[in-house]
């Protein structure tokens, strides 16, 4: 990790001494962002959001950067769109051929990712002074954004993992909400049964497709509830325990009780959100930012309801991860300055605000205050969501291979809940080849 974080630092140097070198103060092209004739700085922002899509992200987006651009003449932001799937290696690949954006969107379990392949610089010396006055306000773990101590990124939405129901198929099935991940299962499966398969009563994606995510998504926190982890403090995977094994038992008694079938396999996470959305997904597991876009769907609306998860004993919650997007300063860009600049308007209370209205869980503790969240519609929901974070937020480790173990563990997932493989093997086969590989 030292060499990348040195190749990063050297990058980051020749950025400035580029400014540094520019005539009458005026800013000149280094990495993919050139300065316009009139002394503007253009920055490109790469992310996975549309700003001209339906999604209320996406339009959330559009306002705050169309807003930053109008309140100061020293730089423009201009997105561009990428599948989520897709950015983390595309960013990656250009910022190793002396390109990529000023500013980049990454995943907190992708940070890692960018970090080695040298593709984001560390800034802490840009926010140091911003955290000492906003740190306390900041709701998001920061030390998730850090990575060998340094500050790579700063986040700027929360998320949480929640159960989702059809209040209108568990209705007209006649079966009431499940207050224990068991009950879930239980009800998915009667669900599945009496729609004489038409409908999956309770989801778990297993495809390998957006890298194992949906599956990942559950494993990880399931794991937790039994008091194990994926990944241990030293970096190896110890995800073959005791927890691990329980775990993954609980995943596979959804299959063998009927809650789901093999249709699973090739749902990812916009599979099974585009089954809730299409009444084909009675019950799942997803996440807080994309209720407000299931919602917007036809016939969904209310109909959508979310809780916590509940545990594995009744009146407990499940784990949740703690993740979210962020935002950071790309390696190569000429303009850290501006990059900096246009970072903390994302992150000021009004652009938080802007976001909350979508339904995304804001990072600034006062936000949950304003008119943004107290006249949403899902006000409740927000604080609801917000508060299972505060008391049931589990923060995990996403080392650089994090994408290759997630499909390397998905597979193993295939074997064991339909193919009849062993659980204690086959995960200890797949702890083995990875801790490995890390060698």
């Amino acid at each position: 990790m030292a060499t990348n974080l040195d190749r990063r630092r050297l990058l980051k140097l020749g950025a400035l001494a580029a400014v540094g070198a520019a005539t009458g103060g005026s800013l000149t092209a280094c990495g993919s962002g050139a300065g316009a004739g009139d002394g503007v700085a253009e920055l490109s922002m790469w992310t996975f959001l549309d700003p001209a899509g339906t999604d209320p992200r996406g339009k959330a987006l559009k306002e705050i950067v169309d807003g930053f651009n109008a309140s100061q003449s020293a730089a423009k932001v201009t997105v561009t769109s990428m599948n989520y799937a897709k950015i983390d290696g595309e960013v990656i690949r250009a910022a190793n051929t002396g390109g990529g954006p000023d500013i980049v969107n990454i995943y907190t379990p992708q940070l890692a990712q960018h970090v080695e392949g040298g593709s984001v610089q560390e800034i802490d010396e840009y926010a140091a002074e911003w955290l000492s006055q906003a740190g306390s306000d900041y709701l998001f773990p920061i030390d998730s954004a850090k990575v060998d101590g340094k500050l790579m990124a700063l986040p700027w939405e929360s998320r949480v993992w929640l159960l989702w129901y059809r209040k209108d198929i568990l209705d007209a099935y006649k079966v009431k909400p499940p207050t224990t991940v068991e009950e879930a299962i239980a009800t998915g499966a009667a669900i599945r049964k009496a729609s004489g398969g038409k409908v999956t009563g309770f989801a778990v994606g297993l495809s390998e497709q957006s890298l194992g995510a949906d599956f990942m998504e559950k494993f990880d926190p399931f794991t937790a509830a039994y008091g194990g982890e994926i990944i241990g403090a030293d970096g190896k995977a110890t995800f073959a325990s005791q927890a691990g094994e329980q775990a993954m038992a609980l995943i596979k008694k959804a299959a063998d009780a009927g809650a789901m079938g093999r249709e699973v396999l090739t749902m990812g996470a916009d599979e099974v959100v585009n089954g809730v959305k299409a009444g084909t997904v009675a019950m799942a597991i997803e996440g807080s930012y994309r209720v407000a876009t299931t919602r917007a769907a036809e016939g969904v609306g209310d109909n959508l309801v979310t809780l916590p998860v509940p545990g594995i004993a009744a009146g407990k919650n499940m784990p949740t991860a703690v993740a979210g997007q962020t935002l950071a300063m790309g390696a190569n860009t000429g303009h850290p300055e501006q990059v900096w600049a246009f970072m903390r308007y994302y992150l000021s209370a009004e652009s938080q605000a802007k976001f909350a209205a979508a339904g995304v869980l804001p990072v600034l503790k006062s936000v949950y205050d304003s008119d943004a969240v107290s006249k949403a519609e899902n006000a409740a929901e927000l604080l609801q969501w917000r508060d299972y974070l505060a008391t049931d937020g589990k923060v995990s480790r996403f080392p650089a291979d994090y994408s290759e173990l997630s499909t390397n563990l998905v597979k193993a997932a295939q074997n064991i809940i339909f193919n009849g493989a062993a659980i204690p093997a086959t995960l200890n086969d797949a702890q083995t080849q990875y801790n490995q590989n890390r060698k």
